[in-house]
């Protein structure tokens, strides 16, 4: 590579590095509670379907808070929308902190909404400022999510042992939203000016558009099966009988592997017409580590391997999110279309997602097995694939309306 063309790679790394902190943001608040839910649910005396909505409120909020973030940016700029957010993440996490079941769920339900507008605003915003340069971009906001969300599951556990209390983990992860607003508030973009989006709204078209609602199956249902191993994973883990330790760090594994394909995704995705291809790789991938996992907590079959069935589903999982970010901007016409068809993605496929962790906790309590958890896991699967070919095939989404 020439000098002018590193020096051109290196400016604009340098010009998306605050999107990258902004993406270090969304999944830690969330991805430290599966490690440490089992304490939490002795402080308090949650019953596993209780506790399952500390993973499901805030996945709700990502839906209803992505169905409104066309209307704020109709009254704030996409930057300031950022820096709301980021405000959103530190007080909910902090309000999550006080020893009051009531203000637990509500500093949960902050989170999700704060996580809602960090969700879209950035995608809007890389199609703004970077139009050249989706993929990577993309492909940088998709890899800090994972490597973020890897960390947090990783060494919760571990921290609570040193601080002897899930709290001042906890704590730390909501500190996190304020070193990345300060570097945010650094953020300018020569070529391109932040303005609200005045456009008017056309939701009416997308919700008569086959493609769109094929985009919202397919997101809601990986992203379901990616919360309910996020919420759920560990404790499957230290019922077969592994030590909580070992049970955090699979999934800090299980999430890691989210960062190489959150880099590589995306601009491989670019690079083709069609995506079919990729959706069915990411799909199989995820299925034998689904039945891996089944196997090993139902009959404790080869605890050895654990780390290869959860290296699976990590890479089905990982591959799988930062496609259909991908599929938002590559199946847009407009930026006003790209806002719309984000918002739609995510209301609707977060509240289809939002039922993955409610439900496996729910049969848990009913069943006192996995085994019909699994089975659900399953289903969400094939409603994937056959989503996810119908939007992986080339096709252009009209959604709003042009003043």
């Amino acid at each position: 590579m020439s000098d002018p063309a590193v020096k051109s790679q290196q400016k604009f790394i340098l010009k998306a590095m605050p999107l990258f902190f902004v993406g270090m943001t969304l999944r830690p608040l969330t991805t430290s509670v599966g490690p440490v839910l089992p304490e939490i649910r002795a402080e308090f005396g949650l019953s596993a379907t209780a506790a399952s909505l500390l993973s499901t409120l805030p996945i709700l909020m990502f839906g209803f808070g992505a169905m409104l973030v066309p209307r704020l940016l109709t009254k704030v700029t996409p930057n300031k929308a950022v820096s709301f957010a980021l405000i959103a993440l530190a007080i909910g996490g902090t309000f999550r902190l006080v020893p009051s079941i009531v203000v637990l769920y509500l500093g949960t339900i902050i989170i999700g909404l704060g996580v809602a507008v960090g969700n879209v605003v950035p995608s809007i915003i890389t199609r703004r400022d970077f139009p050249k340069n989706i993929g990577g971009v993309m492909g940088m906001i998709a890899g800090a999510i994972s490597i973020s969300a890897s960390i947090a599951a990783l060494i919760t556990y571990p921290l609570t042992d040193a601080f002897g209390s899930w709290r001042g983990p906890l704590e730390l992860w909501a500190i996190l939203p304020l070193i990345a607003w300060a570097v945010w508030r650094t953020y300018r973009h020569q070529e391109t000016v932040d303005a609200t989006l005045t456009t008017p709204r056309d939701m009416r078209s997308l919700f008569r558009n086959k493609l769109a609602w094929a985009l919202v199956f397919y997101f809601g249902f990986q992203s379901m099966n990616y919360h309910s191993m996020n919420a759920w994973l560990p404790s499957i883990l230290r019922d077969s009988g592994m030590d909580p330790t070992v049970a955090g760090n699979q999934l800090a594994l299980l999430v890691l592997l989210g960062f190489p394909a959150g880099l590589f995704v995306p601009p491989l995705a670019a690079r083709f017409k069609s995506q079919v291809m990729l959706c069915l790789i990411f799909v199989a991938v995820f299925a034998v580590g689904l039945v891996g996992i089944y196997l090993f907590a139902t009959t404790g079959w080869w605890p050895n391997g654990t780390w290869l069935w959860v290296s699976l589903l990590g890479i089905g999982l990982g591959s799988s999110f930062p496609l259909a970010l991908t599929l938002v901007l590559l199946r847009s016409d407009s930026h006003e279309t790209a806002r719309d068809l984000g918002s739609f993605m995510q209301g609707g496929g977060y509240i289809i997602s939002a039922l993955g962790p409610l439900t496996l906790g729910l049969l848990k309590d009913l069943t006192h097995t996995w085994v019909a958890s699994f089975i659900a896991l399953a289903v969400a699967l094939v409603v994937q694939l056959i989503s996810g070919m119908v939007i992986s095939r080339p096709g252009v989404i009209s959604g709003a309306t042009k003043p």
